[in-house]
């Protein structure tokens, strides 16, 4: 094999593999959050590439003669590493809908901040629980754990091979799922404390109907909720993990 050849067909398979591996790391949580510096996502998906360059280029097909061929080639990886990206971006907005329902629980629900994750406003516990997440994911290996769930893919989806698109969207929509689940399940004792909190300031007020129970139960209403809080928010982040942990593990397999 002449060296121009040599050459050509090692950029075709370079460019391939970090076709799948950017499109991924664009959306994975730790690596593709909008405050991460474009340039260091780049030049870590550019890393990445390289170094499993020698693991899979075995598996890459050659470089066809014709463009249409080699678009086709480029936008399957694009969409390989979409789809696995946003699964584990599904699955991580689950913390944010559990703050949400937990603001709209405790009463602080109009209280905004500016959420860098995704770059607009949202509940203080939201983007708390987005930012404690990404935490962990770091302090528990997980971010290995993703890596390595990402070059999987390579044993589910072969590079060359459109992925089956009903498969992908079924699976996407059972993420989804999973997630909107993951959600009620961290934020279910705040919803029985949100009806219990309701039944009951209902009953104080038919009792005593001159009794000004908003302003009365709020300051309670705050406190509960935000001791409710400290003394779940650990469990939650387990579930949590744990959920994360097994849809990476069925690509490592």
């Amino acid at each position: 094999m002449s060296i121009e050849a040599f050459l050509t067909t090692s950029i075709f398979q370079f460019l391939l593999i970090f076709a799948r591996i950017g499109a991924a790391i664009s959306l994975v949580p730790g690596f593709g959050e909008v405050y991460v510096a474009l340039r260091s996502r780049l030049s870590f998906a550019l890393l990445l590439s390289f170094v499993l360059l020698p693991m899979v280029k075995d598996m890459i097909p050659v470089l066809p003669p014709e463009p249409a061929a080699m678009a086709l080639l480029v936008t399957g990886e694009i969409v390989i590493g979409l789809f696995f990206g946003l699964i584990c971006r599904i699955i991580l907005m689950a913390t944010l809908e559990a703050g949400m329902v937990i603001a709209l629980q405790i009463g602080i629900a109009n209280a905004l901040s500016s959420d860098p994750t995704t770059a607009q406003q949202g509940a203080v516990t939201g983007n708390f629980l987005v930012a404690v997440a990404i935490v962990l994911i770091f302090a528990t290996d997980l971010d290995h754990l993703t890596l390595r769930a990402l070059v999987g893919t390579y044993g589910v989806f072969p590079p060359g091979e459109l992925p089956p698109l009903q498969d992908v969207a079924n699976t996407i929509a059972r993420v989804s799922a999973d997630s909107f689940n993951l959600a009620l399940q961290m934020s279910a004792p705040f919803l029985v404390y949100g009806v219990v909190l309701v039944v009951g300031m209902g009953l104080l007020a038919r009792l005593m109907p001159t009794l000004q129970v908003f302003f009365v139960v709020m300051p309670l209403q705050l406190l509960v909720g935000f001791g409710l809080m400290a003394v779940t928010i650990s469990a939650a982040m387990i579930w949590f993990l744990d959920v994360y942990r097994d849809h990476l593990i069925s690509f490592t397999e």
